[in-house]
């Protein structure tokens, strides 16, 4: 069983990306680290084409979905589809392919060389992605506080529900490094005693990495060794702009980075085109708000 692999979870529009990380991960793996890249069935055929000559190992979604099914009984037929990407994500320990793995989105990509050592302490222990949001608090102070305070709101139900007080942490963002034994444990130490189910842990709690992070430190099945974000992850347009206007770029970012995150939600001409209107538009009437407010 190996140490660390690789997994991301992708689909057929985010494809090229996905070829963009592989050929990253090809040309910068100097411990050769295996890739899993888990796609639907019926997009398996398409992806094989796209990634012939890639180190490259596939699963399908169905095949992580079904350990889940002999365990939880079937996946609810009206599940959002955005939780169940979270949940493709939170069972791939069950193929029993590693001890640990690191995931990957789709919309990321490697800007230098990395091994093993990346991602663990000199103790063998795995790093836990762990932060207080500093660089996205920044640019939300900026461009849109309603950043903060969506994210505060969700972070303090998590930790509230996992009986943690205190500082409120960051447990993401990808690619993060995830213990198959933390995710165990939250299977038969916590889930199995309480008669609850994956499905309906992510319906109360619908983001897996504040549900990792948190679970972590309720059960403290691996020490925790927190270690800031591995890529530079740019969650909106403004941000990636922001940068290039001060000169940044995959070279400078590699100084402090091990790759970059271009969020698929807004890296597209039309999307972008979009969303910065509507956040133009939001921006621009929640300060009229505040003006009546404070008159």
């Amino acid at each position: 069983m190996e140490n660390l692999v690789l997994f991301c979870k992708s689909y057929d529009r985010d494809m090229l990306r996905a070829k963009r990380l592989a050929e990253s991960i090809k040309r910068y793996n100097t411990d050769s680290i295996p890739l899993y890249m888990c796609v639907p069935q019926k997009d398996l055929d398409s992806f094989k084409t796209c990634f012939e000559g890639m180190p490259c190992t596939f699963l399908t979604d169905e095949e992580i979905l079904s350990e889940s099914c002999r365990t939880y009984g079937q996946v609810p037929a009206s599940y959002p589809q955005h939780l169940l990407q979270q949940l493709i994500k939170l069972e791939f320990w069950r193929m029993g392919k590693c001890r640990n793995y690191l995931w990957l989105d789709s919309d990321s990509y490697f800007i230098k060389a990395f091994s093993l050592s990346d991602f663990f302490a000199e103790e063998g222990v795995p790093y836990t992605i762990q932060h207080r949001s500093e660089d996205l608090f920044d640019f939300a102070a900026t461009y849109d506080d309603a950043i903060i305070e969506k994210f505060q709101q969700l972070a303090s139900r998590i930790a509230r529900g996992f009986n943690r007080s205190g500082p409120q942490y960051n447990f993401g963002y990808a690619p993060l490094i995830w213990s198959c034994a933390v995710l165990q444990s939250l299977y038969e130490d916590y889930l199995s005693r309480n008669n609850e189910s994956i499905y309906s842990l992510l319906i109360t709690y619908p983001c897996e990495m504040q549900l990792y992070g948190e679970y972590l430190h309720y059960s403290n099945t691996i020490p925790i060794i927190p270690k800031s974000p591995l890529f530079k992850v740019y969650h909106y347009a403004e941000q990636f702009f922001r940068d290039q206007m001060a000169g940044e770029n995959d070279h400078s970012l590699s100084g402090r980075y091990l790759g970059v995150v271009m969020q698929s939600n807004w890296a597209s001409p039309r999307k972008f085109s979009r969303m910065r209107w509507v956040r133009q538009k939001i921006r621009k009437y929640r300060k009229r708000l505040k003006y009546f407010l404070n008159r």
